[in-house]
């Protein structure tokens, strides 16, 4: 049997800060799998993704506001499970373009802030499973949202 711990978010976010892009999986219509290379953006808890208003995946979060998020790196496979929110909204836009949080410049993919093709996906984490490499082997290691160890 593999061993299990819990984590805190703090953790999570340990584990997936630095990593760069990351793989977004939503579900179609019909629930097919579609899975797109995103780079999210973490501010605190939240996780920020810029999209395209007419891509697959705002297409498929429209419908289905479930998603999943993995990230290979700092010597995990981290993978983060939550509930999106499309924001269209002009001024969460500019915020987003102003602050830093993309390490991208955003203009060169997305031209101007208020531009109509492009919206943010606000990502509520609700839970989380890492493994994790250690000295001894992989260690599985989750968080959810209420544990104890939120």
């Amino acid at each position: 049997a593999r061993p299990m711990s819990t984590m805190r978010w703090d953790d999570v976010a340990r584990l997936i800060d630095g990593c760069g892009p990351g793989h977004l999986a939503t579900a179609s219509p019909t629930g097919q799998p579609h899975v797109s290379i995103v780079f999210a953006a973490r501010d605190g808890s939240t996780l920020w993704i810029a999209a395209r208003t007419k891509s697959g995946k705002v297409a498929n979060l429209r419908r289905n506001p479930q998603a999943s998020m993995m990230w290979q790196g700092n010597s995990a496979e981290t993978y983060v499970w939550g509930n999106a929110r499309l924001v269209d909204d002009a001024a969460a836009k500019q915020h987003a373009w102003g602050s830093g949080l993309f390490p991208y410049d955003m203009a060169g993919f997305f031209s101007s802030a208020d531009s109509p093709d492009w919206l943010l996906v606000e990502v509520t984490p609700t839970r989380a499973v890492a493994m994790v490499q250690t000295d001894t082997g992989l260690e599985r290691r989750t968080w959810s949202v209420g544990s104890t160890h939120s």
